[in-house]
């Protein structure tokens, strides 16, 4: 039976759930996934996510007495004060799970809940792209756009529902409807479906050239076309790929130019599943990024992508159990 103390992490994310167990140092030691299946709502994943949680703990063979905290990532809005999810914009009823009190109820430690991408910032900073920064920025391009900004070694927490909301600055009054409910927000052109539809857009603005594309041949003229379709497409030299994929990172690198001006975080890190997707999209959006920034702030960054990838999110619900519970890391 192992006798060391341990910390319990979850993700709650737009297409996946994670558990992961980490020991003293806050690092996980495993993680298990499962896919949310079509149509399911927040109390059948949070069902699913606990279940998988508590098979890795009899798999292991630990204790709930040798649990010392847990950390919970949402993929949404998280109310601090209440340290409650608030509103997940790609699935419904997670404002009405309790999921600190039932997991408290449940495992006998103290709970903490914060949104994925504060997290994924928290971890890339610790063991991440971002290690031996004073502050990193995280943003994540996936099925949905987010951020997070940790300034030495924590989470920069200035709102009850959170701040660095890059995914939903308007960088295009004219761009396609986002799920928010705003128009032209980066999520509605840069997330996974968000670039999928942006492609969409432009195949109607731009009909000719459209028909000529590699993706129209491939899909019949089909639509949506997958992100990951444009991308291998734009890689391969196909104009109309280009098209999207330039469009689209003009209007990011808008918004992460702002942020840079605004926040000086000495490393930005790009992940996510579109993120992470590709190292020509890191360096276009580079190379469009930097005239935007201030002169004087130019030599101040560097932008790179995810090192820990699929498991960031995870890996930041850990430290912050940690860090919450005065456990130092190493």
């Amino acid at each position: 039976m192992n006798a060391e103390p341990h910390f319990l992490a979850f993700e709650t994310g737009g297409t996946k759930l994670v558990a992961g167990i980490a020991g003293r140092d806050a690092r996980l030691s495993r993680m298990a996934v499962v896919r949310r299946m079509k149509g399911d709502k927040a109390a059948e994943s949070f069902r699913s996510v606990l279940e998988v949680a508590e098979d890795l703990l009899a798999d292991e063979g630990i204790r709930t007495s040798q649990l010392h905290a847990i950390g919970f990532g949402f993929g949404g809005t998280v109310q601090r004060s209440t340290n409650r999810p608030d509103l997940c914009l790609h699935e419904e009823g997670w404002e009405d799970v309790d999921v600190a009190s039932e997991l408290k109820l449940r495992f006998q430690v103290p709970v903490h809940v914060e949104n994925d991408c504060k997290l994924a910032a928290l971890a890339e900073a610790h063991f991440g792209a971002g290690k031996d920064a004073r502050s990193v920025f995280y943003i994540t391009l996936g099925t949905g756009v987010g951020g997070g900004f940790v300034l030495d070694g924590q989470i920069l927490a200035l709102g009850d529902l959170g701040e660095t909301e890059i995914g939903h600055i308007v960088v295009d009054p004219d761009g396609p409807e986002c799920c928010c409910g705003n128009r032209g927000c980066v999520e509605a052109m840069c997330s996974g479906p968000g670039l999928s539809n942006f492609c969409r857009v432009l195949a109607e603005r731009h009909p000719s050239e459209w028909s000529r594309s590699a993706l129209a041949e491939a899909g019949h003229g089909a639509m949506p076309v997958g992100s990951e379709r444009i991308i291998r497409s734009w890689e391969a030299g196909d104009r109309f790929a280009e098209r999207v994929v330039v469009q689209a990172l003009q209007r990011l690198a808008v918004a992460l130019a702002a942020t840079i001006n605004l926040l000086v975080p000495e490393r930005v890190v790009v992940g996510g599943g579109l993120g992470t997707s590709s190292p020509k999209l890191l360096s276009l959006l580079g190379e469009l990024i930097k005239p935007m920034v201030v002169p004087y702030f130019r030599q101040n960054y560097s932008l790179v992508g995810s090192t820990l990838r699929e498991g960031a999110v995870t890996q930041g619900a850990a430290i912050l159990a940690s860090q919450r519970a005065g456990q130092p890391l190493s």
